[in-house]
């Protein structure tokens, strides 16, 4: 019976841990800027059902090239946009999309200067994690991909990892004392 508690306790604490799929999605930008990239992560949910949106922060990997505040105008703004995953049977599972607002390159000539990304073949997804490209091009210069690709491992354990810890030494402990008072007794 002791045994048995502690194995409850153990599964039960295990359905609880949840591991999210953390992905990043990066922009090659490389004809405006050689090496020049813009890229987020997002968190894919357990359940995408008929599609989600999910709502990320871009960076560039060089912000210098760009104008200061460069997403949303060259006067500032935010580097916010969506990343769009919709299923798309029967050709893969999932599509991965994108929402990225207008950036500017002051460097540019008239039409590299204003940036407005757009697809051009979706990075397609069988399920998560996953590696895939997909194309883009811009409203006026130019062609490119956007690589769908794991995050880099955080090393912080989640919550619900703690959660699952904390009730196997609950379990443990339980074990452990009726041990003993059998013993004692």
């Amino acid at each position: 019976m002791k045994v048995l508690l502690c194995a409850v306790l153990l599964v039960a604490g295990a359905g609880l841990a949840k591991a999210d799929t953390l992905q990043t999605i990066t922009f090659n930008l490389g004809t405006l800027h050689p090496g020049s990239t813009l890229s987020a992560t997002f968190d894919v949910p357990t359940s995408i059902g008929t599609g989600v949106t999910l709502p990320v922060t871009f960076a560039f990997s060089d912000p210098s090239d760009y104008a200061e505040g460069s997403l949303m105008g060259p006067t500032g703004g935010t580097l916010a946009g969506t990343v769009l995953i919709d299923p798309n049977p029967p050709i893969s599972n999932f599509v991965v999309g994108f929402s990225v607002p207008t950036f500017f390159n002051p460097t540019g000539n008239m039409f590299t200067q204003v940036n407005v990304l757009s697809a051009r073949g979706f990075a397609q997804c069988a399920s998560f994690p996953c590696t895939t490209t997909g194309g883009f091009s811009d409203s006026m210069a130019f062609n490119g991909v956007y690589t769908v690709a794991p995050a880099a491992a955080a090393a912080t354990p989640e919550p619900s990892s703690f959660l699952l810890l904390a009730t196997g030494f609950a379990g443990a402990g339980l074990f452990y004392t009726r041990r003993v008072a059998h013993i004692l007794n």
